[in-house]
């Protein structure tokens, strides 16, 4: 690998003070963020409500000064079009056609991995991997059971409830930057146990030559902001 290629995987150990800050900070955008889709569900529903009244008065069904004079204003600035563009997104992610997880997770948002079981992958000796590698599965995303957030054993994305925590440097928080193991491997996630990287074209063009898929890497895992990506998204 040359110099570029291998800043794609520069790890560095997070210093604790700026990840509890960085934690803070997402938290609060999403605390922003929610309430910024609350104000505009709300408007959305005083225009409805503002139309609805103004065509029960047009029907005589309740006379005209019943309705608020500021819900009549307000429906008269806001066309009822408007509505559907002012409505706030699904705070819950939409499942597959196969009632499988989502593979893309809306934020702001809360989500939670079902509790289905699943069959392990192929197996990986991922130490004979891991100076070509360096871990890059770790820097995939998904979102924790109700069983393993309360376990307690996993870190969270506070900005994101339940994803998987990551550092400033996209990795998840558990991944040691020396090793490149994980601190919690007795308790890690079922997402983590099941998952393996035979087969995952993102990761290798050639598996059994240890070919690194630089280029999809690069282009879609950014290591210095958060990552949204499923370690189920075959995209």
């Amino acid at each position: 690998m040359d110099s570029e290629e291998l800043e794609l995987f520069r790890r560095e150990e997070p210093d604790p003070i700026e990840e509890l800050s960085r934690q803070m900070e997402r938290g609060s955008q999403l605390t922003q963020a929610s309430l910024q889709n609350a104000f505009k569900s709300l408007g959305a529903l005083q225009t409805v409500v503002g139309e609805i009244a103004g065509a029960l008065a047009a029907n005589g069904v309740i006379e005209a000064e019943q309705v608020p004079s500021v819900i009549e204003a307000y429906a008269a600035a806001r066309p009822v079009q408007e509505t559907k563009e002012a409505a706030a997104p699904p705070m819950v992610p939409e499942a597959d056609d196969t009632g499988d997880q989502p593979l893309a997770f809306r934020w702001p948002g809360v989500v939670l991995r079902r509790e289905n079981s699943t069959s392990p992958g192929e197996p990986v000796d991922c130490a004979a991997r891991m100076h070509v590698c360096h871990a890059v599965c770790c820097a995939l995303k998904f979102p924790l059971s109700p069983s393993e957030v309360e376990a307690g054993k996993v870190k969270w994305d506070i900005g994101h409830p339940y994803m998987i925590r990551g550092t400033s440097r996209g990795y998840c928080c558990h991944n040691d930057a020396e090793t490149g193991g994980c601190r919690v491997y007795a308790d890690r996630p079922a997402v983590c146990r099941d998952y393996s990287c035979v087969g995952d074209n993102r990761i290798w063009k050639d598996f059994d030559g240890m070919v690194l898929n630089t280029e999809w890497i690069a282009e879609h895992i950014d290591h210095k902001s958060d990552l949204h990506l499923s370690i189920h998204d075959e995209g």
